[in-house]
């Protein structure tokens, strides 16, 4: 396949050393938000077709005036890349081909922090050319991060991340971060639980949290999504605020992200003074059987 793109019409346009990349290529939702954040649409060959779906990408208008691409090295390399941007967790047959084309491909880790999210914009801004654009966002970002927390004021209230298939956010995770820096506890940290992990039903109930965070609901039906019809859960609904923060905003850390620790931060100022005790680790392992769902 190599040596059959290869020859194939021109190439693609390599870059002169210290010039900037004119024809860039993103393969990755998140490299995506970072591009068309930082360079002009002139200079974008081409996002990926998840830069198209609103309730991924935020700037899914933007990417309506792009070409985009579905990531196969045949295609990428009709564009004649200068610069490819990918994550650093897929796609590595088309990176790797890529690459053995003579084409730059710079990839990027998922950030799972606030500082992963400096890291990324400002490395994004050296590649492109684009440091002080760069630092102006952060600065913003920055800015509403420190507004937000002169306003906590209170004692944390305790909020559960629950998503499709009773999964939730312990430590260590970008959610987690965006939950505590808008004035709550996290309850999948405070059980312990690190990373993605699941969070039994019957233990979201038992700690009944100020707060339960979901996603949005998906368009068609999804077996994954049933818990959310359970009995229980409207039980708990009805006793703790429920809100549901648009996954664009934080499904790839970027500057949008602090408008999610905005959102979070109004639900927490319109709750009531009086707030959940702290759950503890020990409370990580269900006692009794699972709730029955009826």
């Amino acid at each position: 396949m190599v040596a059959g793109l290869a020859l194939f019409g021109d190439g693609p346009q390599t870059a002169r050393a210290n010039s900037l990349p004119t024809r860039i290529v993103s393969l990755n939702l998140c490299t995506d938000q970072l591009v068309m954040m930082l360079a002009g649409r002139e200079r974008i060959a081409a996002v990926s077709h998840l830069a198209l779906d609103p309730q991924l990408s935020v700037l899914a208008e933007d990417a309506k005036r792009l070409p985009i691409t579905y990531g196969q090295a045949e295609e990428v390399f009709l564009y004649k890349p200068d610069l490819v941007v990918a994550g650093s967790f897929h796609l590595n047959p088309t990176v790797d081909i890529l690459r053995r084309l003579g084409i730059k491909v710079e990839e990027f880790a998922s950030a799972n922090s606030f500082a992963g999210i400096r890291d990324n914009v400002r490395r994004m801004g050296r590649l492109l050319g684009a440091e002080e654009r760069a630092e102006t966002l952060l600065a913003e970002f920055d800015s509403t991060l420190d507004r937000v927390e002169r306003e906590h004021g209170r004692r944390p209230a305790l909020a559960a991340l629950y998503y499709a298939n009773s999964y939730t956010s312990g430590a260590d995770t970008l959610a987690a971060e965006v939950v505590e820096s808008a004035g709550f506890k996290n309850l999948g940290s405070q059980l312990g639980l690190k990373g993605t992990a699941e969070l039994p039903l019957e233990m979201l109930i038992m700690k009944r949290p100020d707060l339960v965070v979901t996603g949005l609901a998906y368009e068609a039906p999804a077996r994954a999504q049933e818990v959310f019809e359970h009995p229980a859960l409207a039980y708990l609904e009805r006793r703790s605020k429920n809100t549901a923060v648009p996954e664009n905003l934080w499904i790839c850390g970027t500057p949008y992200t602090a408008r999610a620790v905005e959102a979070l931060a109004a639900v927490r100022r319109s709750l009531p003074a009086e707030t959940a005790a702290v759950a503890t680790p020990a409370d990580a392992q269900p006692a009794g059987s699972p709730l029955e769902h009826r």
